[in-house]
């Protein structure tokens, strides 16, 4: 028992001299007296929202201070009035969306303009497990695409755990290009607790092109990087179709140089009809000391007892999601409570 005692010791003390050591060289430590290490100075604050025409929802009373957050992409194939119509398929939607504190929405396929908006209306119907109210809003894209068959991006997010800390941006495609089917959708989230920052970048590639879109990801990394010229953290992610004929995902890519975590795994089952990994979380490595190490696919399938029909009226995706900290140095903490649980005391 003194043994593994004495060797706990020195592991923590290895651990947390090296964490210090690394965030005197790097700055990448955040000052936790004053939870402001990977604020950006040069992002614009909470903005008017034009494409719904409506102010970011403030946050209620009930504002989070929880330790992690947890994003969430997820492919809603053809969402528009038709499957909003559908009671069965928007209560595993509204449950489903509401385990996650973002989600970056893709196909969606109404020009109605009015399926998104019910469904943020019946996720907010209603209150947690602890009797607080639900306070999710939402950003939308113009309808895109080169076909008469356009598409919306959307991110749902709750409310009292992040607010949209820029202008929601479309990729301007540089003159002469069109690289993108659907251009990617941005936008800059920041936790009320904690000091977790990043800018999302959503995306649904056309399966055909899939390897040269997802290349192309890069440089929309690169573009944001000239326009929020202190952001260091990038999430990018979505619907990639990564996997089968339409991509190698063993082969290389600008998007799996060493700026990049892929950290949904290639053995992962993101669709439902099929054993594909399509769909992809992909981080900078300066967000890496905000992972939790948690990522997956969340089978709805299971988890609410459906048959493969009711799966099928879904989507032909499930979601893929992450855990984040909303403060970095939080992987210390949670190393220690894993070793609570693996007995090394």
């Amino acid at each position: 028992m003194k043994s593994k005692s004495a060797i706990l010791v020195v592991l923590l003390s290895v651990l947390l001299l090296t964490s210090l050591f690394a965030g005197c060289i790097d700055g990448d430590m955040p000052d936790l007296n004053n939870s402001t290490g990977n604020t950006t100075e040069n992002i614009t604050p909470p903005v008017e929202n034009e494409t719904n025409n409506t102010t970011q929802t403030p946050p209620s009373e009930n504002v989070s201070e929880k330790e992690q957050i947890s994003i969430a992409a997820f492919n809603i194939q053809i969402f528009g009035q038709s499957k909003a119509a559908k009671d069965d398929v928007m209560d595993v939607l509204v449950k489903t969306i509401r385990r996650y504190d973002v989600v970056g929405v893709q196909e969606i396929r109404d020009s109605s303009g009015t399926s998104l908006p019910k469904l943020v209306e019946m996720i907010n119907n209603g209150t947690d497990e602890n009797g607080k109210p639900y306070n999710y809003d939402y950003v939308v894209s113009d309808r895109l695409g080169r076909s008469s068959s356009k598409e919306q991006y959307a991110y749902i997010y709750d409310a009292n755990s992040v607010f949209v800390a820029s202008e929601p941006l479309v990729y301007p495609e540089p003159d002469g290009t069109d690289p993108f089917e659907r251009e990617p959708y941005m936008v800059t989230f920041r936790t009320h607790a904690g000091d977790f920052d990043a800018l999302f970048v959503l995306i649904h590639t056309k399966p055909d092109d899939a390897k040269n879109e997802i290349d192309e990801l890069d440089s929309v990394v690169q573009y944001a990087k000239t326009i929020y010229k202190d952001q260091e953290n990038y999430v990018v992610m979505g619907d990639f179709n990564a996997d089968g004929s339409y991509f190698n995902e063993k082969g290389d890519s600008a998007l799996k140089s060493d700026e990049y975590v892929w950290i949904i795994g290639n053995d992962e089952v993101t669709t439902t009809k099929s054993k594909n990994t399509y769909d992809r979380i992909v981080i900078t490595k300066s967000l890496e000391k905000y992972f939790t190490n948690t990522s997956g696919v969340f089978n709805y399938t299971a988890e609410y007892n459906l048959t493969a029909e009711e799966t099928y009226a879904v989507s032909d995706h499930y979601p893929i999601y992450a855990d984040f900290w909303t403060v970095a140095a939080n992987w210390f903490a949670g190393l220690f409570k894993h070793m609570q649980t693996e007995n090394v005391f």
